[in-house]
């Protein structure tokens, strides 16, 4: 009886865990696109497609209120690619926001002084929250013209920004890893067929 109640307290441990690890928020991947002319790496281009692409965690959305606007951030890691001109990472800290006051959501850096990119006017943004799926949506563009955003493929800078018009999607998805639940449930799965072996031979003897 004492090793029965050993094996369903640890079997419940083990369950208790998992639920635990399924309990984490998902991926979330925000992508931006706009036609832009300016330089990479002091190479200028024109008229070449910007992709923006930045992965972050639906749990890590947080309310921002700052002289610059009141809504919602996600830290982000971002990424980019110039079409037939280059590809990298942005280096520092990146945020995707939303002001859902102005209906405008963007790539900006983590102190919300430096606005890569931003698409404003549709309704949609209004009450969108940055931990859904979105889009692809498309609208009026900011930017911060002339501003050098550091990059591991050099300096990437926006002048124009074609028709002053861009596009914002998100996309939630991915499967959520359990690090360290598995290791432990397998672990488990061995000491129950142990005790289970012990019983047996107790019982045999």
């Amino acid at each position: 009886m004492r090793l029965r109640n050993l094996s369903v307290a640890l079997l419940a441990a083990i369950i208790s865990v998992l639920f635990v690890a399924n309990a984490k928020a998902i991926p979330i991947t925000y992508t931006e696109t706009a036609t832009i002319s300016g330089s990479l790496n002091g190479v200028s281009f024109a008229n070449k497609l910007l992709t923006l692409t930045g992965t972050g965690d639906t749990a890590a959305v947080a309310p921002h209120s700052s002289f610059m606007f009141t809504g919602l951030i996600n830290p982000v890691t971002a990424t980019f690619s110039v079409a037939g001109t280059g590809s990298g990472s942005l280096t520092g800290s990146y945020d995707v926001f939303v002001n859902q006051t102005a209906e405008a959501v963007g790539f900006t850096t983590d102190n919300i002084t430096k606005d890569l990119l931003n698409i404003f006017g549709p309704a949609a943004f209004g009450s969108y929250a940055l931990s859904t799926s979105i889009g692809p949506i498309t609208d009026d563009a900011e930017w911060s013209s002339g501003v050098s955003f550091p990059s591991t493929a050099g300096a990437l800078i926006i002048q124009t920004v074609l028709n002053e018009e861009g596009t914002f999607a998100a996309a939630v998805g991915g499967v959520v890893p359990l690090p360290g639940a598995l290791p432990l449930f397998i672990t488990g799965l061995a000491m129950l067929g142990l005790l289970g072996w012990r019983r047996k031979r107790k019982a045999s003897a």
